[in-house]
């Protein structure tokens, strides 16, 4: 009986860990390794998961200095011993028959992933996401083309054969990690499915990072996630490296607007901003950004007050809508 690793990067969750730990112990598919690595919590975080360690042999819990959600993860993997690996968030939970489905689609189709849907959970506020059950299976070169152009990027929907994570780790010290780290898995899988099924319940934080990052040292991160994705296609002389420029340039923009949406921000992501521009601009992937980014780009080093007014706008409606 194959055995899933599942893990659980752990920090100041203490309202939450205790549901996520539970959903995952009472899935149907029993044979888990479940780690959960508390990655330095400051509250009782890490003492509850030891309480439940204490009467499930299955739960293996690591104790280590703060890394990040990045570290964290990495911890797992390497303590993982599981033929297929899974990443669930702790202030998340999960369906309970989850791995006993997904595990009987990859042995079914012969996949290496599958992905899943998500309910998104607001305040207790179940809020149902694609959920038909329609299954698509797609071949290495179209999954590898769409995680390329950003399908495919959650790692917490999705369940792993071990050969597709392979030596492949999160970049330690930055955000948005699974933008940076998905795709290689992508790229290390000969087959890959998707099913609009609704098994994982993502928590609506409004102190997560992705509610929270609107500021250029954050979104920097997200723009070397994409410039390693652009060299990955150049290297391997993939048929849509304009794409991935275009994605790139978006991200760009995307840092500059979190610059100026900010009078106190700080001068170096402009100028990294800009040396990234000059470096990768180019005609064919401007043709494929929407009228918006074509607007910045152009406005860039000419008009710089254009994107300033949108991202004052842009920062101004997002303080709105929170």
């Amino acid at each position: 009986m194959e055995l899933i690793s599942v893990i659980v990067p752990v920090y100041n969750v203490e309202s939450y860990v205790a549901e996520c730990i539970e959903s995952i112990q009472n899935q149907t598919y029993m044979n888990l390794e479940i780690i959960l690595v508390d990655d330095g919590s400051k509250d009782m975080s890490g003492d509850i998961c030891d309480q439940y360690a204490a009467y499930d042999e299955r739960i293996k819990v690591i104790h280590q200095e703060n890394g990040g959600l990045s570290a964290a993860r990495n911890t797992g993997i390497e303590a993982a011993n599981g033929d297929y690996i899974a990443f669930v968030d702790s202030d998340d939970y999960i369906g309970l028959t989850l791995y006993e489905d997904m595990l009987k689609l990859l042995k079914e189709h012969n996949l290496d992933i599958i992905e899943f849907t998500a309910f998104r959970d607001k305040s207790g506020d179940i809020i149902e996401g694609c959920n038909d059950g329609q299954l698509e299976i797609y071949e290495k070169e179209d999954a590898l083309r769409l995680a390329m152009h950003d399908c495919f990027v959650a790692v917490w929907s999705k369940l792993y054969k071990r050969s597709a994570i392979g030596d492949v780790r999160f970049p330690v010290g930055r955000k948005f990690e699974d933008t940076a780290t998905s795709y290689l898995y992508v790229a290390n899988a000969n087959r890959v499915g998707h099913i609009n099924r609704c098994y994982y319940y993502y928590r609506l934080n409004p102190n997560s990072i992705t509610q929270t990052s609107f500021d250029a040292k954050s979104r920097w991160d997200f723009v070397l996630g994409y410039e390693e994705r652009l060299q990955y296609a150049i290297d391997h002389q993939l048929p849509y490296v304009d794409d991935c420029n275009s994605l790139l340039m978006k991200a760009v923009l995307s840092c500059l607007t979190a610059y100026y949406a900010k009078p106190t921000g700080n001068q170096v992501y402009y100028d990294k901003c800009k040396k990234m521009i000059e470096t990768y601009r180019n005609d064919e992937s401007y043709k494929l950004l929407n009228s918006k980014y074509k607007l910045f780009l152009w406005s860039f080093g000419r008009a710089d007050w254009i994107h300033k007014i949108g991202a004052r706008l842009s920062y101004l409606a997002k303080q709105v809508r929170s």
